[in-house]
């Protein structure tokens, strides 16, 4: 097994952070009826992009608790150097783009650090 890098260690903790926190909002608005805030500050920005899609943002609640399971497996295999590593973590970052703030944040480091270890990995440096 090979030792994994700073990168793939940081793309674990942003993984955990976004995954977390939805699996978190997806299952209190799953259980509550509420994604967390919304009774007071309302939905994020988010739920006007899905709106478009023609996509109510109350049946999100599954979908975030799936994407956010997603992303934390996939951040545990980049670190333990799984099979279709780097092309889980960008087919997540992709589908997590709409995820206005947060999301797209997370996304576009993860897309970021992962094009960088790719590129280590296949140079083969560490």
């Amino acid at each position: 097994m090979r030792e994994a890098s700073r990168v793939a260690w940081l793309i674990l903790t942003l993984s955990l952070l976004l995954g977390s926190w939805m699996v978190f909002d997806g299952t209190r608005k799953l259980v509550t009826g509420l994604y967390t805030g919304e009774d007071t500050v309302g939905i994020g920005p988010w739920a006007g992009f899905v709106s478009i899609l023609g996509i109510d943002p109350a049946d999100m609640g599954i979908i975030f608790v799936l994407l956010g399971t997603a992303w934390i497996v996939n951040g545990v295999i980049v670190v333990i150097g799984g099979p279709w590593r780097y092309e889980r973590v960008i087919a997540a970052s992709l589908l997590t783009l709409f995820y206005l703030v947060p999301g797209t944040l997370v996304s576009v480091a993860t897309l970021v650090l992962t094009a960088k270890e790719r590129h280590r990995s296949a140079v083969g440096t560490s």
